[in-house]
């Protein structure tokens, strides 16, 4: 959602990778309408073409190069050919030399020059500011992302991330708080709030892990919103946090908690600086103060050095957890990662069975979980989208957008960006169906 201004020049943006790479995309976007530059749909017509790109694993990478060639081959001639994002980060030098037809490289330091940028190119551009509220917004009007952190200070020996996005940096709780505010205003209906480690918030800028504040001026800044967490991790899931979570009202009962392996062997292979027991006593806190939460967590298998046993304790902590949303990515090498240059690799055809065996063992709890967990409770749902004209997705507070299963409800009097009461009435796959109460 956007405050529309008068544009006097037009930028096409292809954003790529993850809700924190979307949330840079609408800085930059901001940026552009600050300079008179308005969003258009028809990249052959648009006087910028911006990609943020992803950088994350190898198939986002190509991706990202793909489309970077294929908008360089559509785009008009005078055009201004911007790249941003994790991969412009990682790969600068490269990148410049291989591919000349790239106007522009914007490393993250650069971010705040986009506007200045533009404007040198296009000097016909008029001096415009946009009020503080004015931030752009690119996601459906009723849900938003709310970056509350860059970087991370972990080094997991599998992850990329802190070579490119740099050390964990919180940004200061009255800009999020006025961002909340300001979302609330507009109409938003739930906030997601991200960053690589969440619950580290506040370490580096105060001195203390400050999320449970944080959490708390946000609920009174926002009340009518769902605050809904993503990405904390068990190190750091404190006791305090537990317990804010449970008392206020709108931080809804759903933690994300990516934990990537239960063996204690491959937990420290990893760089994960936890175990097994620490973890499961985590979680068990968490349901102990939220009986009703859902966990989401993703998990990693092929890691090198991982052997069948470390697998079999991964399916049985599945088991014995039952995770509501749970991923299993298959390992592999990423430049400059401590992982990359350790021995023991997994054959591939090896990595594809545990994964195939994970997912069957996942796709088996959830078939006896989900009519247990959820037929015939009466719930609140978020209406996400209209398929047809009676056929909507709709999120409870366990269910994520992108990332989840949804609830399916038929019915042509909803409205999307409205929060209903429903009764589950029944499952199709790993969706939930619901009617109206």
């Amino acid at each position: 959602m956007t405050t529309a201004v008068a544009a006097h020049r037009s930028a096409a943006l292809i954003s790529l990778g993850c809700s924190k790479n979307l949330s840079d995309s609408e800085d930059l976007v901001t940026a552009l309408r600050s300079a008179g530059v308005g969003l258009t749909t028809d990249l052959a017509e648009a006087d910028v073409v911006l990609i943020n790109t992803c950088g994350f694993i190898e198939g986002a990478k190509r991706e990202s190069i793909d489309h970077i060639l294929a908008a360089a081959e559509e785009r008009k001639p005078d055009s201004l050919l911007v790249v941003a994002g994790c991969l412009t980060e990682r790969y600068l030098d490269e990148l410049r030399a291989d591919m000349p037809e790239v106007d522009c490289w914007l490393p993250f330091k650069d971010y705040e020059r986009l506007s200045a940028l533009v404007r040198e190119r296009f000097p016909d551009l008029p001096d415009h500011r946009l009020t503080h509220d004015q931030r752009s917004q690119l996601t459906p009007p009723h849900f938003a992302f709310l970056k509350i952190a860059e970087g991370c200070d972990n080094t997991c020996n599998f992850c990329a991330i802190p070579l490119f996005r740099g050390k964990h940096v919180s940004r200061p709780e009255e800009e999020l708080v006025e961002q909340a505010r300001t979302l609330a205003q507009r109409g938003v209906q739930e906030i997601n709030l991200i960053s690589q480690h969440l619950d580290y918030y506040g370490k580096d800028r105060y001195g203390d892990y400050r999320l449970p504040q944080l959490l708390r001026s946000l609920s009174a800044a926002a009340p009518d919103s769902w605050l809904r967490l993503h990405y904390c991790y068990p190190n750091d899931f404190s006791d305090e946090l537990i317990r804010t979570m449970a008392e206020l009202p709108n931080v809804l009962a759903y933690v994300d908690m990516p934990i990537q392996h239960a063996s204690d062997r491959m937990l420290a292979l990893m760089g994960r600086r936890t175990t097994r027991a620490h973890i499961e006593e985590r979680l068990g806190r968490i349901r102990d103060a939220m009986p009703e939460v859902v966990l989401r967590s993703t998990f990693i298998v092929g890691f090198p050095g991982e052997r069948d046993e470390d697998v079999d304790e991964l399916i049985a902590f599945l088991e014995a957890q039952r995770f509501d949303h749970a991923g299993c990515f298959t390992y592999s090498d990423e430049d400059g990662t401590t992982a990359a240059k350790m021995p023991k690799k997994v054959p591939d055809e090896l990595i594809s069975q545990r994964h195939d065996r994970f997912m069957r063992a996942q796709a088996a709890i959830l078939a006896k979980h989900l009519p247990k967990r959820w037929l015939g409770r009466e719930l609140e749902v978020l209406v996400d989208e209209q398929l047809d004209f009676d056929r909507f997705h709709c999120r409870h507070y366990g269910q994520a957008s992108e990332v989840d299963n949804v609830t399916i409800i038929r019915n042509d009097g909803l409205e999307v960006g409205r929060r209903i009461a429903v009764r589950i009435t029944g499952i199709d796959g790993y969706d939930l169906v619901a009617e109206v109460r």
